[in-house]
């Protein structure tokens, strides 16, 4: 069943961060009251009114970015979260507390329940109790979500952590009390309340919740934890694939899960799940066929159903829901990057964006004989008085009047401002950016590739890139761009440039590495601002960065190669040597003995490491992946003057499978060759003959994706180089290893065999000893 919901803009400030938004309690009027903080440091109160957003108080700038805002747990009181400082706030605006920490990194994450305070900042947790310090946790990985429940049957809360090591982690106290792996880094969290009940959890310590959990690669999971353990309960959203942002006929997962919220938005006594995306898709999610609380078999016999969804084209950020426009329906507010505050309500007089249906429905609501009928006076067709006709006439044209007036007001004020920079721009020059620019850049697993994403708060005018690696640029989305390549040389491989065509605010791009090679990308980001202030990103490129970071051990029966060290060195020293070569690697490590395993999202090579304090080993199916790793601990050892000891065993069971593993890209690439002969023939007969149903399935398929097999056709001799260079790499570190400085007299005749591509032949040609 699906739900129409109306979007009506509330305000627009300063660019906002994640969890900066609160719906407060229901007070006096049926109206709730919304607290949003922004970038400026100043926190907001606001309502509706009539229609019309009435401003209740704002605080005086606090001097830093708003991180987190947050109600104490079952009251009406206001924390705030702002650099390492906590303010707390009546609803009525007069701060009660106020709490100087002597923390180093900012509060991201914040929860109060009575007396007790616990702050997450990057990678440390702390606990305060009446103010003073009653703990803290150094947590495995970045904290990339926070909340607290009744888990542990104790009087105080637990801490529920989503980390960015995949896991989601439960705390009593600073003990770990829970720990369970998920599908991808954990980026959001929530609760999931149940059928009817108002409260997040219930009022018995240790009773099974169920919390609600949003990963990188976009699941949104659901999970029952409890005294005794934490359990996988199943998904929310599905798997499947949808047109990507770009509006292409390309296909794209969904993006990462930024907000989380649950509210019964379709009246059927069942919490919907709404969740909130980096790509600025908000969605809602009904579990009405479910029924009762959900399980594992009867999500996967009732799966959720998707029963609303829109994209707002900038990330969302925070996520509540409450009474706002003063209908009788429950309404979702939501912040974004950009700073707009907005109200999603299945209210149909929300869109008159004057607000004057609203203020007709709340005049009309009181003197109404049925409370029923009055909750639905939005939604119905009703037949007006001519009178009533034209006073809502006459109505609409006055807010709109006031509307132009504070439009025009704001442009002079701007032509103002342009005059006075123009004046000061003649002697100086500006040296400080004018609007917020930020960038994330991640490994996409599934498509063996890293994702740039850009987002400012103004629109985008430019973004260029260079690199001093190899960088293979695959397609982007978001604002449409033309693409402008210039030839680099060998400092500078890549060279291009991003021309926006229409305004927006984000821009995502995939690229793919070459593993092996080191060093960095420049991104330069120019916003369409004045003064003319260009961003510099810089990201790191790691010489193993396609492999990323499992769970799952090493299967038994696979053949591994092994780099075994010895030497005076510290835990610490190896983990920062390694830590320059992988990505995901954590920062701080507490164990005595770090046992880790990856694996290449392109080839599918694992790659196993254990290490301590004067020993690391290394085992992995891929010769490349170990000799990358030898050289690069040696070279950093030798600029400590750390002696160590190095032995290498190298498997020859390890290169059959290595092919094996290459084999499904090379024979795609080659077959591709056939394919695209059979293209033409293939159209030329569905024109002359119109049906193509005698063709062979096979051909059939061909003609069907004829313009795709063409476009892959084109990019061949560069995909076909990058697949070729990592089977040659791979025969050049194996005889390297084993003590031949060189095998280029050898690599003329692999060159040929890849060419004229046997797995058989390169399988003989690997075992072959080198003279």
């Amino acid at each position: 069943m699906d739900i129409t919901l109306h979007r009506c803009e509330l305000i627009h400030g300063q660019a906002m961060a994640r969890g900066t938004l609160c719906v407060l309690p229901v007070g006096k009027k049926k109206q709730q009251k919304v607290a949003v903080g922004d970038d400026s440091g100043v926190v907001s109160v606001f309502h509706m009114k009539k229609g019309e957003i009435l401003y209740e108080w704002k605080t005086a700038p606090l001097g830093r970015e708003i991180s987190s805002i947050v109600l104490q747990h079952g009251k009406d009181k206001l924390f705030i979260g702002c650099g390492q400082s906590i303010h707390g706030y009546t609803r009525k605006g007069k701060e009660f507390v106020k709490i100087k920490t002597n923390l180093t990194e900012t509060i991201h994450h914040l929860f109060v329940d009575e007396n007790m305070i616990w702050t997450g900042g990057e990678y440390i947790m702390n606990i305060y109790d009446q103010c003073k310090d009653f703990g803290f946790v150094m947590v495995k990985d970045r904290i990339n979500g926070m909340t607290c429940g009744p888990v542990a049957p104790e009087e105080m809360l637990s801490s529920i952590m989503a980390c960015q090591d995949k896991f989601i982690r439960v705390y009593q106290g600073e003990k770990l009390y829970h720990e369970l792996s998920v599908e991808g880094p954990g980026t959001a969290l929530g609760f999931y309340n149940g059928p009817a009940k108002e409260a997040t959890w219930s009022t018995k310590p240790g009773d099974p919740i169920m919390i609600l959990y949003g990963t990188e690669q976009g699941m949104v999971g659901l999970v029952s934890a409890d005294s005794k353990a934490m359990r996988r309960i199943g998904s929310i959203t599905d798997r499947a694939l949808r047109p990507s942002a770009s509006g292409s006929g390309t296909k794209g997962r969904r993006a990462r899960v930024c907000a989380m919220h649950t509210a019964d938005l379709m009246k059927s006594g069942v919490p919907d799940v709404l969740v909130g995306r980096d790509d600025g898709s908000f969605e809602v999610w009904s579990l009405t066929e479910a029924g009762g609380m959900p399980t594992s078999s009867r999500l996967e016999s009732s799966p959720p159903t998707l029963a609303y969804e829109t994209s707002l084209q900038e990330s969302i950020q925070a996520m509540d829901s409450g009474n706002i426009t003063g209908s009788e329906h429950c309404e979702v507010v939501v912040t974004t990057y950009g700073g707009r505050v907005l109200c999603f309500t299945p209210n149909q007089a929300a869109r008159d964006p004057t607000g004057t249906e609203i203020a007709q429905n709340e005049d009309s609501a009181p003197s109404s004989m049925m409370g029923s009928v009055s909750g639905m006076i939005g939604s119905m067709k009703k037949s007006v008085s001519n009178a009533e006709e034209q006073g809502m006439k006459q109505e609409k044209e006055r807010r709109f009047k006031v509307l132009e007036t504070e439009v025009d007001k704001l442009r002079k004020d701007l032509e103002k401002e342009k005059q006075s920079y123009q004046k000061l721009s003649g002697q100086e020059i500006a040296m400080q950016t004018t609007t917020k620019v930020s960038h994330r850049f991640h490994l996409n697993s599934e498509e063996a590739c890293y994702i740039l994403t850009v987002e400012s708060q103004a629109a985008l005018e430019l973004v260029a890139l260079r690199a001093d690696v190899e960088v293979d640029l695959l397609d982007h989305e978001g604002t449409s761009a033309i693409l402008s390549r210039s030839k680099g040389d060998p400092a500078n491989p890549l060279l291009a440039t991003y021309r926006m065509q229409e305004p927006g605010t984000r821009f995502q791009v995939r690229l793919r590495t070459v593993e092996g090679l080191h060093g960095s990308i420049s991104c330069f980001v120019l916003p369409q601002t004045s003064p003319k202030t260009t961003h510099l990103v810089q990201l790191a490129v790691k010489p193993l960065s396609l492999h990323e970071k499992v769970s799952n051990a090493v299967p038994p029966n696979v053949p591994m190669n092994e780099l075994k060290l010895t030497g005076p060195f510290s835990k610490m020293d190896m983990h920062q040597w390694l830590g320059l070569c992988i990505n995901e690697l954590p920062s701080r490590v507490s164990e005595d003995e770090v046992v880790i395993t990856y694996r290449s999202t392109f080839v599918g090579t694992l790659l196993h490491a254990r290490y301590m304090k004067g020993l690391a080993t290394f085992r992995s199916d891929s010769i490349t992946t170990i000799s990358v790793l030898k050289d690069l601990i040696t070279r950093e050892a030798t600029a400590r003057k750390i002696n160590l000891s190095i032995n290498v065993d190298v498997k020859d069971d390890t290169f059959p499978r290595f092919l094996e593993l290459m084999h499904p890209k090379l024979a795609y690439q080659h077959s591709l060759t056939q394919q695209v002969r059979m293209v033409e023939p293939l159209r030329e007969v569905h024109l002359q003959e119109g049906e193509t149903s005698f063709l062979a399935p096979e051909l059939q398929v061909v003609l069907d994706h004829a313009a795709e097999i063409q476009q892959q056709f084109e990019l061949q001799p560069q995909r076909l180089a990058f697949l070729h260079n990592i089977v040659i790499s791979a025969y050049q570190h194996k005889w390297r290893l084993r003590g031949h400085q060189s095998v280029d007299h050898r690599i003329k005749a692999l060159r040929k065999l890849l060419d004229n591509y046997s797995i058989e032949q390169v399988t003989a040609f690997f075992n072959e000893a080198v003279s």
